[in-house]
């Protein structure tokens, strides 16, 4: 920017340049303003799963609070020990909680995130833009069109998954580092920050995301490899090593949660339900039909009741699908048509494997568990504002005429931000949700149950009342303490009880008793251990004995649980040393890698 460029050489930047500087930062932030307004300024919740993930990251901020680590379990009125984060969105619910104490206020971090979500996909693709060679105006269009896609907005207001979210988000950010470190003649301070940055909280936030995303990347960077000569030259050993240097400890600042999901969610009852997603992905099959896709209709599908709008942006598609037709004609040849080629392809292959079920389904089982295929759309988004990126370019490179068909694509951006305006003002404000409540005991009631089962271990058997009801031994909420809770019960060794424990063998350590079934409520039955005879002296006179045994919880300490521990922590001591090297290194050097983030 000019303005940075006159800082740096001592200059005062003039009026015009501020003004510029003003515009050109003040466009996207208004943008993101107006479709963020729901969440700025109203109370409501949106739906239950947005306040669901709010209450998570609450939950998690609470833990942390408490034992300055993050941990495994949720704890409630309801159950304790269930593992809610040691499979679903572990760093991002720590990240954000432990961001959620700092700054005092979980709800305005929360809606913070999603603002965070926004910056980083938008600031991604400009990002990419700009070291492609486009100008700074033409650098927004892919930017615009990925973040005022239909599903990128249901994915706020109908479906409230802040993971799913936060995962697509990071993937723009992520590749536009990735090749920023990728093509520069040796590692500088803030695109490592931003690779490792996106790269933590891309692998940390939704494993589906995470499988398909990473998929994706790498499909593409495989067939950019062989197909463009200057994909090649870039990968080198040196400049791979450069990258995995930095991606693989940010991978690796996950494993205290990844390796334990990994190690055990094929016992998990999600995992079990494979056949019922399969029943349900072709069930839903009809949500990604052409009919709703290949509209240009948003706000009026969301007014008729439903409240999924997922219209691909197919103004944009022809747009770029018409810039290979014209820009072919002129013969072009080079690394941007091929690259318009690539992304083209990808968008028409993810259009065909998301519309076809049985494709889904025909892929190994961690793609195939998608459950639903409207989740796809987001890797027809990436490859669609790929192929916008890549024909400005070819066409702001041609000679003559050609350089005028960007302009059709402003009327085309146009109608996008139109659409995803309506399409925000067109959900429904329901104040009856309310965001604050799930901050204030109870912290989980009603239909919020029906979630509680995912993470119990489906090869426990389910126990039987054949004579009555056995006895029952709650942890309250308040009894957890640093992931500890202990209780002293009377009862006869080998005796069967219901507990309010949730957590699955291998996660929760019990001494004192084990886990042997689950209750009909998907708690764990636990058989009570040898315990300790002493004897008793009735008020009647008449000798006997009871039995006393102290149950005791904690975090398990299995080999995936210990040794996630153990890479999370080396992981993170190696990327603080690499970025004082990195920052030593810039003060010293003067500050020479202050224009990296331009390309």
């Amino acid at each position: 920017m000019p303005v940075r460029r006159a800082f740096w050489a001592g200059r005062r930047p003039s009026a015009g340049q501020i003004a510029r500087a003003a515009l050109l930062l003040g466009a996207p932030l208004l943008l993101i303003g107006v479709l963020a307004w729901p969440m700025l300024f109203t109370g409501a919740g949106f739906n239950e799963d947005w306040t669901r993930h709010l209450w998570f990251m609450w939950t998690q901020s609470l833990a942390i609070s408490e034992s300055h680590t993050p941990t495994f379990f949720i704890n409630d009125v309801h159950s304790v020990f269930y593992p809610e984060y040691a499979f679903y969105g572990g760093t991002l619910y720590a990240v954000t909680g432990t961001l959620s104490l700092i700054l005092g206020a979980p709800l305005a971090t929360y809606i913070l995130a999603y603002l965070l979500g926004f910056a980083a996909s938008y600031g991604g693709w400009y990002w990419m833009a700009r070291m492609a060679g486009l100008g700074r105006w033409q650098a927004n269009a892919p930017g615009i069109v990925f973040i005022t896609s239909a599903y990128y907005i249901t994915l706020i207001y109908a479906r409230g998954d802040l993971p799913e979210f936060t995962g697509v988000s990071m993937i723009p950010l992520f590749m536009a580092s990735g090749l920023r470190v990728l093509s520069a003649d040796r590692l500088r301070l803030w695109p490592a920050l931003a690779l490792v940055l996106s790269s933590v909280i891309f692998f940390g936030s939704h494993n589906l995301t995470l499988v398909w995303g990473s998929t994706l990347m790498a499909l593409a960077s495989i067939i950019a490899a062989i197909c463009i000569p200057q994909a090649r030259k870039w990968l080198t050993p040196r400049r791979v090593l450069r990258v995995a240097i930095l991606v693989v400890p940010a991978l690796m600042v996950n494993a205290w949660f990844l390796l334990p999901a990994i190690a055990y969610q094929s016992h998990t009852e999600i995992s079990s339900s494979y056949p019922a997603w399969r029943q349900l992905l072709r069930a839903d099959m009809y949500m990604v039909s052409a009919r709703n896709l290949f509209t240009l209709s948003r706000a009026s599908f969301i007014l008729q009741g439903a409240d999924f709008a997922l219209s691909l942006p197919i103004l944009a598609m022809a747009w770029a699908v018409l810039s290979i037709l014209l820009l072919w004609r002129g013969r072009l040849r080079g690394t941007w048509p091929r690259v318009l080629l690539i992304c083209v392809g990808l968008a028409i292959l993810m259009t065909i494997v998301m519309t076809h079920a049985g494709i889904v389904l025909a892929l190994p089982r961690p793609y195939a568990m998608l459950q639903y295929a409207y989740r796809l759309e987001t890797y027809v988004m990436l490859p669609v504002s790929g192929a916008v990126l890549a024909a400005l370019v070819v066409a702001q490179r041609s000679p003559g005429r050609l350089r005028l068909w960007t302009w059709a694509l402003v009327p085309v951006l146009a109608i996008a931000v139109i659409g995803a305006i309506q399409q925000t003002d067109a959900y429904p404000i329901d104040t009856r949700v309310a965001r604050n409540e799930v901050l204030k005991p109870p912290v989980k009631s009603g239909s919020w149950e029906e979630n509680f089962g995912d993470y119990t271990d489906a090869y426990l058997p389910v126990a039987v009342d054949r004579q009555g009801r056995p006895a029952e031994v709650d942890f309250p909420a308040a009894s957890v303490h640093d992931d500890h809770a202990s209780k002293v019960v009377h009862l006869r060794p080998g005796q069967l009880v219901y507990t309010n424990i949730a957590g699955d063998p291998s996660l929760v350590h019990v001494t004192g008793a084990r886990i042997v079934a689950l209750n009909t409520e998907h708690d764990d039955v636990l058989e009570i251990g040898a315990g300790v005879r002493t004897p008793k002296t009735t008020r009647t006179g008449k000798h006997g004995s009871t039995w006393t045994e102290v149950i005791s919880l904690s975090t398990a300490k299995g080999l995936p649980i210990v040794l996630g521990r153990i890479l999370s922590l080396a992981a993170i001591i190696f990327l603080i040393g690499v970025f004082v090297v990195l920052a030593v290194r810039r003060l010293v050097s003067g500050g020479d890698d202050r224009a990296a983030l331009d390309g």
